[in-house]
């Protein structure tokens, strides 16, 4: 079973069952056959048996009624079915029934459980305040005279600050979400997630014009036009491509993840390290060979502090991903051992369960290494690699299973590739396979296909990060999150339709370039791409009014000025 899940749906329980159950106390039957139900709850949750799960918490909650004890454990571990199967509300009110909150750690769980649901409701302002008030409660934890080593087990803050992290990605804050997941990265150092995360976090920063460029910061949908002269002799510029001259005043080598406030500095190289961080640690899940602290890959010797900084936690391991599994695997695995005593046989709903869960981590790792894919390749086009963009772009068209949406990405980015290394040809067999008799262009995928997507993605980023709390299957969003947000059906099929028009200008096929054009702006209107592609043509025509009257009523246009010289032919 991998051990990089396991952190997660424990929280802080086993912790505090140890705080209940010292070691030098004895311990009755009873208790401890409630305790081992109790874990073994937890076990299918963590493997995603949600059918077993339910009749498993009943038979706690029946046998917490015939020991006469308190089922807040169980309340809240059926909040935690709940929430699995995607029933907030009823997960909402089993949590208020666990009103035993005045134990050590108790608090925390219950904030943060409810700051999940909140976000998986969307509403991000509340779920904030939970996640505020758990971590509160966990420095207080911290605080309490004299410190005790179960205390490091029940102090879960970098656990919370990572869901942090999810939250303010969620909410469009790709700054605070990195700082969030620096400050967590000290624990979560060897997920293929957190990496993704922090790539993440660089490209939305890049979209929303926040890193540092040539010119002035601003949104990457504008279209810039500068402005010379002025009088009759006033000329208007359009920038040579929707993000100038493409060339981002990145930070120095010696200095591009930690800036002088300590905070990491968010950049396209940064996102670009991140991602082939991701892959390694993917790559060694799926070999089951050991993570080493440094990468193998040439490409990946600038990892900097983000991976330095965390190499002191090495020794924790895997199987130890987070300190919440501090004697929860110990007893899981005594009563594993109770079991075979008793019969040696090993019961089949645990085994079957762990073998529903490979296949299942299977599946996700496999899709976690497309959005990788998609990104990095992204990110090469962004950097002027396109050769490695084109590599990248084609391991995922590669890669079985691959789902309709990450095929279009990858065609897309191929045809990109392929235009900027002046191979026209080739990358027109990316394009033209969606065309269809003359200027018809299918739908790239269908709505069925985004639908499954948007929900299976959240869900797999999530499964095991939510480690804080009880939390785990369906999890707290990346998603509607403006993190990763597909493009709907009819969205791609204008961006196919721009690409084509773009494509045929440059091949001089002007009244092909015209008919697609009119179609990407009838799908897309917002589109920089195509109002810039249809500006183009309008010029190449000699239409210079039409030209300007595209301009003027463009949503998304700035006019600067500036010191440029116009030069003649």
């Amino acid at each position: 079973m991998s051990g990089q899940n396991l952190a997660r749906s424990s929280g802080l329980q086993s912790a505090n069952d140890l705080s209940r159950t010292p070691a030098d106390h004895s311990i009755s039957t009873s208790d401890l056959k409630l305790q081992l139900q109790l874990y073994k709850v937890r076990f299918l949750l963590l493997t995603r048996n949600l059918k077993a799960t339910k009749r498993e918490v009943k038979t706690a909650m029946s046998m917490n009624v015939a020991c006469g004890k308190d089922s807040s454990m169980a309340l809240l571990l059926k909040s935690e079915l709940e929430y699995a199967r995607g029933n907030y509300r009823k997960a909402i009110k089993l949590l208020m029934a666990s009103t035993n909150r005045s134990e050590i750690g108790i608090a925390s769980i219950y904030y943060n459980n409810l700051g999940c649901i909140y976000h998986q409701l969307g509403k991000y302002h509340t779920s904030t305040v939970f996640f505020s008030k758990a971590l509160s409660n966990s420095s207080s934890i911290r605080k309490e005279k004299p410190l005790k080593l179960a205390t490091f087990s029940q102090d879960q803050s970098l656990q919370i600050v990572y869901n942090c992290g999810v939250l303010y990605l969620a909410c469009g804050k790709p700054i605070l979400a990195a700082r969030c997941f620096h400050k967590a990265s000290l624990i979560f150092y060897n997920r293929p997630l957190l990496w993704l995360r922090i790539a993440e976090c660089c490209l939305m920063a890049l979209e929303k014009g926040l890193l540092k460029t040539s010119g002035a910061n601003s949104d990457r949908s504008e279209v810039k036009v500068h402005v010379i002269g002025e009088g009759k002799w006033r000329q208007l510029a359009v920038e040579d491509g929707i993000s100038g001259n493409g060339q981002v005043n990145f930070v120095e080598k010696d200095n591009w993840v930690l800036g002088d406030d300590k905070q990491p500095n968010l950049s396209v190289t940064l996102a670009r390290q991140s991602l082939f961080n991701a892959l390694y640690l993917l790559n060694c899940s799926e070999t089951g060979l050991p993570r080493s602290s440094t990468l193998e890959d040439s490409e990946s010797r600038e990892v900097g502090s983000f991976k330095n900084a965390n190499s002191k936690s090495v020794s924790c391991g895997d199987s130890k991903a987070s300190s919440v599994m501090v004697g929860s695997d110990q007893i899981i695995a005594n009563g594993d051992v109770k079991e075979q005593k008793g019969g040696n046989i090993p019961n089949p709903t645990l085994q079957s369960s762990i073998l529903d869960y490979e296949d299942i981590r299977r599946r996700e790792n496999q899709m976690i290494k497309q959005a990788l894919l998609a990104d990095l390749a992204y990110v090469e086009l962004e950097l002027r690699n396109p050769l490695k963009a084109l590599s990248t772009a084609r391991s995922l068209l590669e890669l079985p299973e691959c789902s309709r949406i990450y095929i279009f990405l990858g065609n897309v980015y191929s045809a990109e590739s392929l235009c900027l290394l002046n191979r026209p040809k080739e990358a027109a067999h990316h394009l033209l396979m969606y065309l269809s008799g003359g200027s018809n262009v299918e739908l790239p995928f269908s709505e069925e296909d985004h639908d499954h997507e948007q929900l299976q993605f959240p869900k797999i980023l999530d499964s095991e990060e939510l480690n804080s709390g009880l939390l785990n299957s369906k999890n707290s969003s990346l998603e509607e999150s403006q993190e990763v947000v597909f493009l709907k059906p009819e969205e791609a099929r204008g961006t196919l339709y721009a690409n084509l028009a773009a494509f045929f200008a440059v091949q001089g096929d002007l009244e092909q370039a015209h008919r697609f054009v009119v179609q990407a702006l009838s799908t897309i209107p917002n589109s920089p791409e195509a109002t810039l592609t249809a500006i183009y043509l309008d010029l190449v025509a000699g239409k210079t009014q039409e030209a300007l009257s595209k301009l003027k009523h463009f949503s998304r246009i700035r006019f600067l000025r500036g010191s440029l010289t116009l030069k003649g032919s």
